[in-house]
């Protein structure tokens, strides 16, 4: 019966492609599978069916098993006649080879169970446009769906994927829609690979070892209305790919994004704007960033205006990507909490709203004077002032005992409160232990407001500065909390960081303690545009590395502005520290710290390095006003580079018992010394400028080997003094037009004096006094007075042998110096050199037996 009915569709196929070949075309026709024997059909085979059927026809395959590789080389419509994939099964016959090839455009295949492609594709397509893949189940092929060389304009719709090594697979393809798919338990679930501006949109992709990836050139693809979740090492893995945009869509895995691309490069939110968002709030924005353990990014974010958008931005798992928008997951509920009878509310305590709340939940206080200490264990539990304003919700602790905001749970938000309190001293007002996180924003601690009202109607009195023996904010083995826009004051210490790392303290204002932030043992925090006043320190950071304190204000502290004590590896830049009685910035044993552009002023001493304070680097800080501008003692290995030090009333700069440090590009003026080395040796002091000071350079007290080169020293009483210093070299230096003395040497032997000008000096270019057994050759002097000798100034060297050499004035000899005078009528202006070598022919006896054997020539 099954010949006779092959025979008779063969018979109607050669008809119609006959009158196909003498009419023109012909109208589509609906062939039918069935490889029962149960019912008729055109054909026992899709295969069969596949090739007796013209383009544009449709296959109809009725229930049942169907065990064949099948090969699509023209237009049709492959449906299962149940719409059932349970029912209308495709299994490989060759596990090798693909279980549908597409190789033509305009190919639908729907309601079909598809697999055993455990080498191949269940559905492969080769270079293809316009094909509908929708409503099948593929599951245990090497690739569920291969859409391969230039596909484009295809549709992947409403497909199960399971168990596959890929799920779905675009490789050169572009401009692709997959929409409502599920796919799930593969390694890798979708994957692109140089396969632009496709559009995924509404599938789930879930419990692979991979969600989604895109690779090399897949850019400008569009992620919207995806759940990716429950995957094993990623959610979406990006491979060098950039301008995608990826939004809206549920993320929920353990590492949510991995990429090696630099920040920036992908779109990870539209601008917000109406409509159902994938959390079911009314606008769209960003994604939703959760992990399996029921945490939400960004952690401790709010969401003040529930608009369903979180107020902060997200930085990806830390990856650069920033989400602008994030969206918020659940519909949270907002508790509101009164003690005004005139007011309803759900509850009249703090701490019963928070014991009734749950996690995401905001509790919402009215304003009001709450007498009580709260304890917050619950995650992600927001508690704000309904005001927003410190002035009028108030929180004063009843037990001095106990911190009045306690919190040990991650993601806790505390906003807008003015929290009071006589503590004791091992208690906080805000007291967060061993949690991440949070964000504690915009609330007064224990500031002083005079007589405050309680609940029974009796006064009780404010605080008074430095009135709680406590702590205001404190943090314990807690890090990425966030502390912003609080002002903290009257208590021990303000805020306090203990092994607390990778904080982030912003515009916070501490005042009226003996500490106004404290880092202690702690790693990794950032502290930016923070102020620091009428503390006795503050800012002090102990014991603790790798920190930033950035554009902070540290002023009328009593001690110390900012100070860092066995602390390294920490950035101090942009900060202004002033008026304080003692230093601005001062560190302690501290090495390998940057201070960068900070400015310290009207104190004793600006910068201070102190005691073994090592291989720091300070660039660019401005020290004025001061006593001693820029201070090291005891300090060694320092770079200063491009300070400036001014009017500061003893040393601009100073090192003292310093060695092996580098000065270089410094300006430092109207000082009574500009740049000071006591006792300190092996220092290279280099292009410095030090003008306007009573002394430039001064080197005392067996300050040796240390080299000045290059420098510019002006309009001093001194340019360079040198005091019971010795085996310094001083070349390459312009010193002029100094009131005193260009360059004087008291008590200071073996040093070389070399190839620098001294020139418009008022009374002397050089003055040596007790001064022996110092080299000084290739110098331009042209002042008045160009030597001064007094006391027993003997063996002092005033040339070397005559060697080849471009010398100070332009000739080809090395001798000793050029002497000159404003008046022209210097010894080498003057005195002949009749073999043109540049070297005088007479020698030039400086008197007490010092004596330039080798003059230099010329007429400079």
């Amino acid at each position: 019966m099954h010949q006779t009915k092959r025979k008779g569709i063969t018979i109607f196929i050669a008809v119609l492609t006959f009158n196909f070949l003498f009419t023109g075309n012909v109208a589509a026709v609906s062939i039918t599978v069935n490889n029962s024997t149960v019912s008729d059909a055109d054909f026992a085979s899709i295969q069969a069916a596949v090739d007796a059927a013209n383009p544009d026809d449709e296959i109809i395959v009725k229930p049942g098993i169907y065990v064949e590789n099948i090969e699509i080389p023209k237009a049709l419509s492959i449906l299962s006649e149940s719409g059932s994939p349970s029912d209308t099964i495709i299994q490989a016959a060759d596990g090798s080879r693909d279980v549908l090839s597409i190789w033509a455009n305009e190919v639908s295949v729907k309601g079909f169970s598809i697999k055993g492609a455990d080498s191949a594709s269940g559905i492969h397509f080769f270079g293809v446009a316009g094909c509908s893949i929708e409503s099948n189940v593929l599951s245990n092929n090497s690739c569920g769906i291969d859409l391969y060389m230039f596909s484009s304009g295809n549709s992947l719709v409403n497909n199960d994927i399971s168990d596959c090594l890929t799920g779905i697979s675009l490789g050169d393809s572009l401009n692709n829609t997959l929409r409502n798919n599920s796919i799930s338990y593969c390694s890798s679930g979708v994957s692109l690979f140089d396969s632009p501006k496709n559009t995924l949109k509404n599938n789930t992709v879930s419990e692979n070892k991979e969600g989604i990836s895109l690779i090399g050139e897949s850019n400008s693809n569009t992620l919207t209305s995806n759940t990716i979740k429950s995957n094993e090492e990623v959610g979406l893995h990006l491979y060098g790919t950039s301008g995608n945009l990826v939004y809206n869509n549920y993320f929920n895995n353990t590492k949510n994004i991995e990429s090696a691309l630099v920040a920036g490069e992908n779109i990870w939110n539209i601008t917000k704007s109406e409509g159902i968002n994938i959390a079911g709030g009314s606008y769209l924005g960003g994604n939703v960033w959760g992990k399996p353990d029921g945490t939400v990014y960004p952690r401790g974010a709010r969401d003040i205006d529930l608009d369903g958008i979180f107020d902060s931005a997200y930085d990806i798992e830390g990856s650069g990507f920033i989400d602008y928008l994030p969206l918020k997951e659940s519909e949270s509920v907002v508790i509101t909490v009164s003690n005004n009878a005139d007011l309803a509310a759900d509850f009249s305590s703090i701490q019963t709203a928070v014991d009734s709340a749950y996690p995401g939940d905001t509790v919402l206080v009215y304003p009001g004077l709450y007498e009580e200490n709260v304890e917050i264990n619950l995650e992600d539990l927001a508690v704000v002032s309904a005001s927003g304003s410190p002035s009028d919700t108030r929180v004063q602790g009843v037990l001095n005992s106990e911190d009045v905001f306690y919190v040990t749970a991650d993601g806790v938000g505390i906003r807008g409160f003015g929290i009071e309190g006589n503590i004791s001293s091992l208690n906080s007002g805000i007291h967060l232990y061993g949690v991440e996180d949070c964000r504690i924003e915009n609330n007064e601690l224990f500031n002083s407001r005079g007589i405050l009202q309680n609940s029974s109607g009796n006064s009780a009195q404010g605080n008074t500065s430095n009135s709680n023996p406590g702590f205001g904010i404190r943090l314990d083995f807690s890090g990425n909390n966030t502390l912003g826009n609080n002002t903290v004051s009257d208590s021990n210490v303000c805020i306090l960081l203990r092994n607390s790392s990778k904080n982030t303290l912003l515009d916070n204002m501490v005042s009226n303690g003996n500490y106004g932030i404290w880092i202690d043992s702690s790693l990794g925090n950032l502290l930016d545009s923070n102020t620091a006043s009428n503390n006795k320190i503050g800012v002090y950071l102990k014991a603790s590395s790798k920190n930033t304190v950035s554009r902070s204000k540290a002023f009328a502290n009593s001690e110390s502005g900012i100070n860092l004590w066995d602390s390294s590896e920490n950035e101090l830049s942009n900060n202004t520290a002033s008026n304080s009685s003692n230093v601005c910035i001062i560190l302690h044993n501290s090495s390998g710290n940057m201070l960068g552009n900070n400015a310290v002023f009207n104190s004793s001493y600006g910068i201070w390095l102190d005691s073994a304070s090592n291989n720091n680097t300070l660039n660019e800080n401005r020290a004025s006003y001061n006593r001693l501008g820029i201070y090291l003692k005891a300090s060694n290995e320092n770079l200063l580079d491009n300070n400036t030090a001014s009017n500061n009333s003893q040393y601009g700069i100073g090192l003292w018992n310093s060695a092996v440090n580098k000065l270089k590009n410094n300006t430092a003026s109207y000082n009574y010394v500009s740049i000071l080395l006591h006792n300190a040796s092996e220092n290279v002091l280099s292009s410095n400028a030090a003008s306007d000071s009573s002394y430039g350079f001064w080197l005392d007290s067996v300050s040796n080997e240390n080299t000045l080169n290059g420098s510019r020293v002006r309009k001093n009483k001194i340019g360079i003094y040198l005091k019971a210093s010795g085996e310094n070299i001083l070349e390459g230096n312009s010193v002029n037009s100094n009131s005193k003395f260009g360059v004087c040497l008291s008590a200071s032997s073996n040093n070389t004096f070399n190839s620098n000008t001294v020139d418009s000096n008022s009374e002397y270019g050089i003055c040596m006094l007790s001064s022996n057994s110092n080299t000084v050759y290739n110098n331009y002097l042209n002042n008045t007075k160009n030597v001064y000798l007094d006391g027993k100034c003997s063996g002092n060297v005033w040339n070397i042998s005559k060697s080849s050499g471009t010398n100070i004035v332009g000739n080809s000899f090395l001798g000793g110096n050029f002497w000159a005078s404003p008046k022209e009528n210097g010894f080498s202006q003057t005195h002949p050199d009749t073999n043109g070598d540049g070297i005088c022919d007479a020698i030039y006896d400086l008197g007490k037996g010092n004596t330039d054997y080798l003059p230099l020539a010329g007429s400079v």
